[in-house]
């Protein structure tokens, strides 16, 4: 790894770094267009200028809302080369959360497509903010929005309140536009302490918290990942989760730094995605959740060596062994550490003694396990998972920093883990996981661990049912293995080989693949599977009694 010292800590640097190491390199592939890394700087340049030219500058709060590719990242790169702060939404909002986006993120510019898949944003954009169908593009003033002044699309035809995005990239070339001279200037001025990203996060049960990033988070905490995921410059990788997501934007940001190329299909329809595995010849996919499993599927049947594309090929270690699953490192992060604080690099092999071990802390992260008065609990034993230092987020926006941080800047994760004395974590589910029945604690994922390991089940879902008898009753559906056909009574009877008696599921349902609720980053709807398994208990009699 580089000196710290000489590691760029802010988007410009980083670009800058990797356009003169990998200028000639693809950076972006798609079917309507690519990029190399020194079309990608032009291209972030003069959209960079454009956004001056308009008045935006450092702190200006510019909305992006487009599927994933080259208009997205340029935008996003532009923005940061001056400072801007890119709050990033869902192009699967709805009306109510994107007007709930627009005002909590203070947009003050909007950049997006009009169309994608089946939807058209600028019908979700007029549902979203009462006013807008009358308003005009030069001045917008509205209610809904007070801080947005202009949206701008790759299709405003017939919108009086929308201007194209090819006029707003004309504005640099106009006279009195900044040249590059002065764009050069603004980037020496760009902090690794200037808020960079908003990301909202994809809970389905409340509005999403908005999660802040600085510059140097982006710069910075993606080598260390891009070090983990062994990331090279000859990655011709395929990422399929959006970028408006941590996920999909980690990945991102790793395959630029390393000088990578990154391509993106024009759906995630499966034969469109296969298709684009085909053409630009993919060696790494990154998606996680039944869609790997099932495009996996799909590329076998059509014939791709799957062996050969890491994603889909068995994890390997240093000597080229396959790794079993309790020997790889069970990577941990989330929205508001910017991916992984705990990991290990993929061709690492866990000793036995570490077998489903999280790994080690990632850049400068602090990990501790506290207990229920906020005390750290010895080596060892459980407690919940704070966080410090590192990458972690500079606070949920608009939110008062009281209220998500410890005085001495801990931040807790709501996750239950442990330590050993050589610095490896250990996952032991969310605090919501634990559930209460009858005075006892019962986790929700030891008991889905349980029957996963049946061979009749598939997939297992466990949870929490309020009761005013016991407290929380525990209940699970399944979905059956393929050609399995298993009863309530026969898993119940399997699980009393693994089980407690208190921890076995009052009620276990038996439903099919697509009954099962997911959200878009891959997360079962939990509160909505427990209404499905209450529905389907009082449809039918348990077939034995506890």
């Amino acid at each position: 790894m580089m000196d710290s010292a000489e590691v760029p800590s802010t988007i410009p640097a980083m670009l800058a770094r990797t356009v003169a190491e990998h200028g000639k390199n693809d950076a972006i592939v798609m079917n309507g267009d690519s990029v190399t890394y020194e079309e990608l700087d032009r291209r972030t340049a003069k959209m960079a200028r454009a956004l001056l030219a308009i008045g935006a500058g450092k702190g200006t709060r510019i909305a992006l809302m487009a599927p994933d590719g080259v208009l997205w990242l340029t935008t996003f790169l532009a923005a940061l080369r001056i400072g801007a702060l890119v709050p990033a939404f869902s192009t699967l909002a709805t009306a109510s959360e994107l007007a709930h986006l627009l005002r909590n993120s203070d947009a003050q510019i909007l950049i997006g497509v009009r169309r994608f898949l089946r939807h058209d944003y600028s019908q979700t954009l007029a549902a979203a903010i009462p006013g807008l169908a009358d308003g005009k593009a030069e001045s917008l003033r509205l209610a809904g929005a007070p801080y947005l002044r202009s949206i701008w699309l790759d299709d405003p035809d017939g919108l009086g309140w929308a201007r194209s995005i090819d006029d707003l990239i004309a504005r640099a070339d106009a006279p009195d536009a900044p040249d590059d001279a002065l764009l050069a200037e603004i980037e020496k001025e760009v902090s690794p302490w200037d808020n960079a990203v908003i990301i909202y996060t994809s809970g389905s049960t409340s509005l999403p918290k908005a999660v802040v990033h600085c510059q140097r988070t982006l710069a910075v905490h993606i080598r260390d990942l891009a070090a983990h995921f062994l990331l090279h410059d000859k990655e011709r990788l395929m990422p399929l989760l959006p970028l408006f997501w941590v996920g999909g934007l980690t990945i991102a940001l790793e395959m630029l730094l390393v000088g990578g190329t990154l391509i993106y299909p024009d759906s995630p329809k499966t034969d469109v995605v296969l298709d684009a595995m085909e053409k630009f010849r993919v060696n790494r996919i990154n998606t996680w959740g039944p869609q790997l499993g099932k495009l996996r599927e799909a590329a076998i049947a059509r014939g791709i060596d799957v062996d050969k594309i890491v994603g889909f090929a068995p994890i390997r270690d240093k000597d080229g062994n396959i790794t079993p699953p309790h020997l790889v490192a069970n990577m941990l992060g989330m929205t508001e550490s910017f991916g992984p604080y705990s990991s290990e690099p993929f061709d690492y092999r866990l000793p036995e003694s570490k077998a489903n071990a999280s790994g080690r802390a990632t850049t400068g992260y602090e990990r501790r396990a506290v207990d229920e008065n906020g005390e750290e609990v010895p080596l060892g034993e459980i407690g919940e998972l704070q966080l410090r230092g590192g990458a972690l987020m500079t606070g949920f926006y608009k939110v008062d920093p009281r209220e998500v941080f410890t005085p001495d800047g801990w931040y807790a994760t709501n996750d239950r883990a442990s330590f050993d004395a050589d610095g490896f974590m250990y996952f032991h589910g969310r605090q919501g996981d634990m559930l209460k029945m009858a005075g006892a604690n019962v986790s929700r994922i030891e008991v889905q661990g349980a029957l996963a390991s049946l061979p009749e089940v598939d997939l297992p879902i466990v949870v929490g049912l309020p009761d005013p008898e016991v407290g929380q009753l525990v209940v699970a559906a399944v979905v059956p293995a393929e050609g399995a056909h298993p009863t309530e009574e026969e898993l119940k009877a399997a699980l009393r080989e693994k089980l407690s008696s208190y921890k076995i599921p009052r009620r276990i349902v038996v439903i099919s693949a697509e009954d099962v609720q997911w959200t878009p980053s891959n997360k079962i709807k939990l509160v909505e599977m427990g209404e499905l398994i209450r529905e389907r208990m009082a449809e039918a009699a348990p077939t034995t009694v506890d």
